[in-house]
């Protein structure tokens, strides 16, 4: 409780100060092998004699009640050795509760912590402990700010992720109109992503983004923010949804408006979206590997474990799924 209660006071300080961005824009293939890991590093994480099984794995998530994040848990699941353990508390979107459990991982000293951040910036108290504990922490599918107190850093591209659904929104609304773009913007990735989109409009002059508000990822708080984005101008034509949950609730807000005509793209690339774009709801979705970026996380913590060098930043390709190759992945996502 002590400790809680230290995480606690350290947040609203850290929430006190301006939101500032990070991201993983165009750092190339040089970047993502980048090797940072020094010898003091290593000196501190190694376990005796190079042992990597019987490890306790901390996966703290921002919720497990979307696809994506479950996914990144079962990559993790997936990569770890029949004698190793996996602690994966649900924070359920609330800030407060991943600092307080990553607190109970820390007095479980677990042997590392996997950390999708639900504020980039709020997150530090708990980054800041887990440091003073010993216990190395790798950030996985969103950056943090203070990325000097993570070892690693596994996340997709998620600038292309924006360009990509965002050229394929322009052209479908034949370069002119008016989108609604329903955010997420206290994540670092996902600023990555409208920055992307962004990148992509300066290219379509006569195209604006009309309507911008943050439903934080949910499918409810989407919907919501879609219907008040429509009835404020019923001539937006296009919706830019940060990721499939998004997505998802601007397609029932549109059709619960009898809408007709309306382009909607998403980030992610769940079996939830490859179903709307079959069923013509989605234009299409940037597709992510979270299984992929879970696995990567166990081996970059199984050389930490072991004293080797390992890369500070990985970053994962995205695809993009529409009507055209949706069959090829159609029962293969998650």
């Amino acid at each position: 409780m002590k400790l809680k209660k230290m995480l606690g006071m350290m947040l609203c300080v850290t929430m006190a100060a301006a939101m500032a961005g990070c991201g993983s824009k165009d750092t190339g293939t040089d970047a993502a092998k980048e090797t940072s890991a020094s010898a003091e590093d290593e000196e501190k994480t190694a376990a005796a004699d190079g042992e990597t099984s019987g490890k306790v794995y901390g996966v703290s998530v921002m919720t497990h009640n979307n696809s994506f994040f479950v996914a990144e848990i079962d990559g993790v699941k997936s990569a770890i050795g029949p004698n190793d353990e996996v602690m994966a508390p649900d924070p359920e979107l609330d800030i407060q509760t991943q600092i307080d459990q990553i607190g109970d991982m820390i007095a479980a000293k677990v042997d590392v912590i996997f950390v999708d951040a639900i504020d980039s910036d709020g997150i530090k108290p708990a980054l800041v402990a887990a440091q003073e504990a010993g216990i190395p922490v790798v950030a996985i599918d969103t950056e943090v700010t203070d990325s000097d107190l993570v070892k690693s850093t596994i996340v997709s591209d998620n600038t292309d992720a924006g360009r990509i659904a965002g050229k394929a929104l322009c052209e479908a609304m034949g370069g002119s109109g008016k989108v609604a773009l329903i955010d997420h913007n206290e994540v670092a990735c996902v600023r990555d992503r409208t920055d992307g989109f962004e990148e992509i409009l300066k290219d379509y002059p006569d195209i604006e983004i009309v309507y911008r508000q943050s439903a934080h990822g949910s499918v409810t708080e989407s919907q919501e923010h879609t219907e008040t984005a429509l009835q404020g101008d019923p001539d937006i034509t296009g919706i830019f949804a940060i990721n499939d949950p998004t997505a998802a609730g601007s397609v029932a807000a549109i059709k619960g408006a009898g809408k007709q005509g309306i382009y909607v793209v998403s980030i992610d690339g769940s079996q939830d979206a490859l179903d709307m774009i079959k069923a013509g709801d989605l234009l299409c979705t940037a597709a992510q590997s979270p299984q992929q970026i879970g696995a990567t996380a166990v081996e970059i913590a199984q050389k930490i474990f072991a004293g080797e060098s390992f890369d500070s930043q990985v970053i994962i390709p995205i695809t993009e799924i529409n009507a055209d190759n949706v069959a090829e992945y159609d029962g293969k996502q998650f």
